[in-house]
């Protein structure tokens, strides 16, 4: 058997958005997250990454889709959500209204771990 090696980070804090789209306008959503969204909640300097997931088993018409922000630390989340979210979130919804309406939800990570190295057993 295989040992190995995992490194295991705790109470990172992670700003999942879940979005409810219609499939026509996904092109110009993705287009407009990664080119106008995204980049500015980055520059805050409130989170250091983010994964873009669509969500299993939906719908080819309509589908769902996780945004998840990766918070540099709780205080960083904290400033993000009272001096920069209001106006982003407001962007947002001028831009979108309701044919992409999301809901936020915040989740503190118990334990994240990920493979670092496999190590082969020794053979006596």
């Amino acid at each position: 058997m295989r040992q190995i090696s995992i490194n295991r980070r705790s109470n990172r804090i992670l700003y999942n958005v879940t979005v409810s789209l219609e499939a026509s306008i996904f092109p110009e959503w993705l287009t407009f997250m990664r080119d106008d969204h995204i980049p500015k909640i980055f520059a805050t300097g409130c989170f250091s990454g983010y994964k873009i997931c669509r969500i299993a088993d939906e719908s080819t018409e309509n589908f769902s889709v996780a945004v998840q922000y990766f918070a540099v630390d709780e205080e960083k989340f904290k400033i993000y959500t009272a001096q920069y979210a209001p106006a982003l979130q407001k962007e947002y919804v001028a831009r979108f209204g309701s044919s992409a309406p999301a809901f936020r939800t915040v989740l503190h990570a118990l334990e994240e771990g990920e493979i670092v190295s496999e190590i082969e057993p020794s053979k006596n």
